[in-house]
């Protein structure tokens, strides 16, 4: 899983940190060698009797609790070997609509397993994994819309509380010091630190391509900015998360 889905999960379900508003929507990242096997996957879930298309959006279902319930949508989205070319995957029939899948293949290698219910174990994209897919995704869809970049200042803010805290007192107690014991820049720093061990050089050469982008870095960063509201130093506080991000991603 990834998406919000696997934020909520994470942040939510294995450490108790609210992430301030949740979510319907179920993304699923599914690695397959066509696009066959694509209809297969999609096939086999509507035959089950839970799940109905969606006539507009070829890779969206809806969950139904009670026959003829819409219900909550699922995003499947495939990667592998129906990537057209790498990175990239162009919905049939036309191909029109590209959709950037970076980071997918590094996500699935670092997924944590997490049981959601009894017996229940699935496979989630771990904290730095989701992290880089959120910023592609902001990058994918446009600056217009804010809610992969929120959702990546959530990340870079709370990293240090979700299981964290030890870490900075042992073994990363140098990258603790360096940000003089401040657990608000050490946060973000140590999630690219994190990020950088579960990317490929590829990937990491293509984030560190994004975050030196000043027209990006700069719509980014007041996007993000909107997670402080409250603050008169809201863009600042946000550039400061992406330079540290960038720091520890920077670090091998």
């Amino acid at each position: 899983m990834t998406g919000a889905i696997a934020r909520d999960i994470v942040l939510y379900g294995v450490f108790g940190i609210d992430t301030g508003r949740g979510t319907l929507d179920v993304d699923l990242a599914v690695a397959l060698d066509s696009w066959s096997q694509f209809d297969a996957v999609k096939r086999h879930l509507i035959e089950t009797g839970a799940f109905a298309p969606d006539g507009s959006t070829m890779h969206r279902l809806f969950y139904q609790e009670r026959p003829g319930q819409k219900g909550y949508p699922l995003d499947l989205l495939p990667f592998g070997g129906v990537e057209q070319q790498p990175n990239t995957i162009a919905w049939p029939p036309d191909l029109s609509v590209v959709m950037n899948v970076a980071g997918y293949h590094d996500a699935l290698a670092a997924a944590q397993e997490v049981e959601v219910d009894p017996g229940l174990v699935v496979r989630v994209a771990s904290l730095p994994a989701l992290a880089v897919l959120k910023l592609f995704a902001w990058a994918d869809r446009g600056a217009g819309n804010r809610k992969d970049a929120l959702d990546l200042a959530l990340l870079l803010r709370r990293y240090g509380a979700a299981g964290n805290e030890d870490r900075l007192f042992g073994e990363e107690i140098g990258l603790f010091e360096a940000v003089s014991y401040n657990l608000d820049l050490a946060s973000p720093r140590l999630l690219g630190k994190d990020a950088s061990r579960v990317i490929a050089p590829e990937t990491r050469a293509q984030v560190l391509t994004l975050l030196e982008d000043p027209v990006r870095l700069d719509q980014l960063s007041r996007n993000m900015s909107r997670a402080f509201e409250i603050a008169e130093d809201s863009l600042a506080q946000a550039q400061g998360l992406i330079a540290q991000f960038k720091t520890g991603l920077e670090q091998t």
